[in-house]
């Protein structure tokens, strides 16, 4: 539980460094996909940590194609 508060402080400390500079230069689209990254990197890393089974994406590619 200690790694998955680890995580969690990192990315506030990610947050609070690089928000201030985003909202001074009145970025709308850079601050969304920062927070995007950041909040679905946060969630596999802390689903990682705790030894969670994460799906292998590389699996969508190798569905059978019917043809149709």
């Amino acid at each position: 539980m200690a790694q998955v508060i680890g995580v969690l402080l990192l990315a506030a400390a990610t947050f609070g460094l690089e928000m201030p500079g985003l909202r001074k230069r009145k970025r709308k689209r850079e601050k969304i996909a920062f927070m995007l990254f950041l909040l679905t990197g946060t969630a596999l890393y802390a689903a990682l940590v705790m030894n969670v089974e994460l799906p292998n994406p590389f699996l969508l590619l190798k569905l059978p194609y019917t043809g149709e």
